[in-house]
């Protein structure tokens, strides 16, 4: 992987939230689309997040809301956790 797809990747990852919350335009939603179509490690990352939502949806009661502070540790829980690759 060169500086360029790594800045892709950094790029992808920082929206990502957005692009599974349907919050981007829909160029910048193809793009997101392209890359992790291309990119292994940046799809497995997608897959993580959209499991685990899933997974959230399931657990809560249909009337559920999560709580801002469990909103805001999950999140982070998220943020820090880093997949890690054998490189090639």
């Amino acid at each position: 992987m060169n500086d360029a797809d790594a800045h892709d990747c950094g790029d992808i990852l920082e929206h990502l939230y957005a692009f599974h919350d349907h919050e981007l335009s829909e160029e910048e939603a193809d793009h997101i689309r392209e890359h992790l179509l291309a990119c292994e490690p940046c799809l497995d990352r997608f897959q993580v997040e959209e499991a685990l939502r899933t997974l959230i949806r399931k657990s809560c009661n249909g009337d559920a809301v999560a709580s801002e502070d469990l909103y805001l540790r999950v999140r982070s829980t998220i943020t820090r956790t880093t997949i890690i690759t054998e490189a090639e």
